[in-house]
């Protein structure tokens, strides 16, 4: 498959790179920063021009990326010639088109339990979930190849293997040389957001796309012990061009994630680095422009793959190849970056397997709901980045900042969002009642062992209560969020009806089961909008009703004229307002609607 001549090899190479910067004016209208020179021993993984094997990719001159059409045809010819690779089918997109997988197993029993019994450690790889980030899809079809008829089949002996190469199908298919005005080829890119508009990489708590409830199940079914999702930056300029990362400290998965520190992170950065690319970590400047105040390290919520990996316990890392590097650059990298990672799980799978179990087996007294940004400044990192300079606007009269293609290294701040700001003990179990089975059925969906009552049961349960309320102005992924609410919390005996689930928290998804459930998760379900017909109001009482019954209220009870004289002399908004004295006594009286603004997921204690 490879050319033996190195010399020759990198000599071709080097006529590829200086059509991909002649071309590079072309793919980003001349606007794009300048690009840095590069060559790297990942270019002898090029197949030769008279290859019968070579990728669309390849025959581009690592400049294109085939269609949604040409990339299954491609797979399913390769999958006709060897036992190793087969194509199967794990979910259909809005426009109906098929989600496919591949799973590359040297094992006779290749299917969903044969994969689970192995002793093999499993690797789950996905690409395409933003369409235009597509260099995974390229990448994963030349390690295919190699591995099928290229001499790499050795690579499945201790692992198996599951590739998705297109997970946003209809958005791949929404292609235009203009998608990504700041990502340097390929040539024709797909969209970020699916037929519908909605980011898969928003929707791993809400479960609505039909890309993210497929690679759902397949974590649900395949049980992976490791999750890879591939992506390419936005943002400011540097070196690095490969960047990747996970939850760190402030994760749910401790173990696994001292292992990808430990074993994972140093047997990459070394393979990239050998073959001349330039590992980092994943890069976000504080200030949004360029890392003079540092780069921030966040904690994600659940909405996105990585985070969501990590919360149930699936080592998750997310990949973010640098936008402004070249296309062939980066899909060689990331090439490099998977067979390694298969290498590191052959030698060091079963370390992993063990980090993973003893994640699941923990049992939290409570949970981190939300973090906040830490005042620490004690952490730094090498930033090899690339010069910037502010010159002056002729549009705007002010300055912008631009990148002038010169590199340098410094050390600066590692700004991290890991100060827990929202904290809950975990209860025993959640309920939710038999009405809310959208509710019970996305916990179905996310793999949650879910416990259904079939005759009439009383508990006494914690419940919450939406004293005050705001809705976000503008809708965001299809929703209307919830914005700004207080919580009251109160303990009540409550009857549940058949239908009704109870969810234990002593189980492995306990955790992802309280940042779907406890309102002040960014991620729940509430504020995602699924409750919102609590919030509405259904009966109501006239003025001409309410006098006469605040009479007699304030006859009978003593106690409540006290409160309410209190409350006038202390309140003059109140004490000026008849509507709001009308409604106060509305609150008090028997007639008033006692479910209103009460959340119906209630917490089941010790």
């Amino acid at each position: 498959m490879q050319n033996p001549n190195l010399i020759s090899r990198l000599l071709r190479s080097g006529l590829l790179l200086l059509c991909v910067v002649t071309l590079s004016p072309v793919m980003g209208q001349g606007i794009l920063p300048p690009v840095m020179p590069w060559t790297g021993m990942s270019e002898l993984l090029i197949a030769d021009e008279d290859d019968p094997w070579i990728s669309y990719c390849e025959q581009s001159g690592m400049t294109e990326t085939p269609s949604y059409q040409e990339t299954v045809a491609w797979l399913s010819r390769l999958m006709d010639n060897g036992s190793l690779l087969h194509l199967t089918t794990i979910g259909e997109s809005e426009q109906q088109r098929d989600i496919v997988m591949v799973i590359a197993s040297s094992e006779e029993n290749f299917t969903v339990q044969g994969l689970k019994n192995s002793n093999k450690p499993l690797l789950l790889v996905q690409a395409g979930i933003h369409a235009g980030e597509i260099d995974g899809k390229d990448a994963g079809l030349m390690l295919l190849r190699d591995i099928a008829v290229g001499g790499k089949e050795k690579l499945l002996d201790k692992v198996n293997l599951l590739f998705v190469p297109i997970l946003n199908t209809d958005g791949h298919e929404r292609i235009s040389p203009y998608n990504r005005v700041n990502q340097r080829g390929p040539k024709n890119m797909g969209w970020r957001t699916n037929a519908q508009n909605l980011n898969l990489n928003r929707d791993y708590s809400k479960l609505e796309t039909a890309g993210v409830q497929a690679i759902v199940q397949v974590i649900n079914e395949y049980e992976p012990d490791l999750y890879l999702d591939l992506h390419v930056t936005d943002g400011a300029d540097y070196q690095f061009d490969i960047t990747y990362g996970w939850p760190g400290d402030a994760g749910h998965s401790q173990y696994s994630s001292l292992w990808l520190d430990r074993v994972f992170k140093p047997a990459v950065d070394k393979a990239l680095t050998a073959n001349g690319h330039v590992p980092g970590p994943l890069m976000f400047a504080f200030n949004d422009r360029d890392f003079s105040e540092g780069n921030a390290e966040y904690e994600f919520s659940p909405r996105f793959s990585d985070a969501y990996g990590d919360l149930r316990h699936v080592p998750s890392i997310l990949v973010e190849n640098h936008s402004l590097k070249p296309y062939n650059q980066r899909v060689l990298g990331t090439y490099v970056l998977l067979e390694q990672t298969i290498k590191i799980l052959a030698k060091e799978g079963k370390q992993l397997r063990k980090a993973k179990e003893m994640d699941q087996a923990s049992r939290p007294d409570s949970v981190v709901l939300s973090y906040s940004l830490s005042e620490s400044l004690a952490d730094s990192m090498l930033l090899k980045g690339i010069k910037s300079e502010m010159k002056p606007s002729s549009i705007t009269d002010g300055e912008y900042i631009a990148w002038t293609g010169t590199p340098y290294e410094e050390e600066i701040v590692v700004r991290r969002m890991n100060e827990p700001n929202k904290v809950v003990s975990m209860p025993k179990a959640y309920w939710v009642p038999a009405e809310w089975a959208v509710i019970i059925d996305k916990l179905k969906a996310h793999g949650v062992k879910v416990d259904i009552i079939t005759k009439p049961e009383v508990q006494q349960v914690q419940q919450y209560t939406i004293e005050e309320f705001s809705m976000n102005a503008m809708p965001f992924e299809g929703h209307v969020r919830c914005g700004d609410f207080e919580l009251g919390k109160t303990t009540r005996l409550v009857t549940y009806a058949p239908g009704s689930a109870r969810i234990s928290t002593d189980q492995p998804l306990g955790r992802l089961v309280a940042l779907l459930l406890e309102p002040d998760s960014p991620d729940s379900f509430l504020q995602w909008g699924y409750f919102h017909s609590i919030f509405s109001r259904t009966e109501y009482i006239e003025e001409y009703v309410i006098e006469p019954l605040a009479e007699q209220m304030l006859a009978k009870d003593a106690k409540l004229k006290e409160r309410f004289e209190s409350k006038k002399a202390t309140d003059s908004v109140f004490a000026q307002s008849p509507r709001a004295i009308y409604e106060w006594f509305y609150q008090q009286s028997p007639y008033y609607d006692k479910q209103w603004k009460v959340y119906p997921v209630t917490r089941e204690l010790n």
